[in-house]
């Protein structure tokens, strides 16, 4: 244990000396638990995740074809592909929005 924390009025806080995230919660993983250890880059991350909006985006063009020309009446699996595909691109397309405007910040600090 560390020592305790003092804040005027309040009482002492003990601060454990590692602290885990529980397994529960999906966070305990090997780079939850060594923050030190660097995983793939983010650029390497950015192309996987892109390539799994692709994939899900076809597998939706997939269904609905099949679907249109009467290979399959399975109407509730074309409508969660085509949700799978729409959550997907718009979480994209969130992130994407997020790094431009991280970019632009940057630039705005550096002038």
């Amino acid at each position: 244990m560390a020592d305790p924390l003092r804040f005027n009025g309040l009482p002492p806080i003990r601060v454990p000396a590692e602290q885990r995230v529980p397994s529960e919660v999906g966070f305990d993983t090997p780079a939850a638990q060594a923050p030190h250890e660097v995983g793939k880059p983010f650029l390497s991350y950015l192309q996987e995740q892109v390539g799994n909006v692709n994939k899900l985006q076809q597998e939706a063009d997939t269904t609905v074809a099949a679907v249109a020309t009467g290979q399959s009446n399975n109407l509730h699996e074309m409508m969660i592909a085509l949700d799978k595909a729409d959550v997907s691109f718009r979480m994209l397309t969130r992130v994407r929005n997020k790094v431009i405007d991280a970019y632009q910040e940057i630039m705005r600090m550096s002038v």
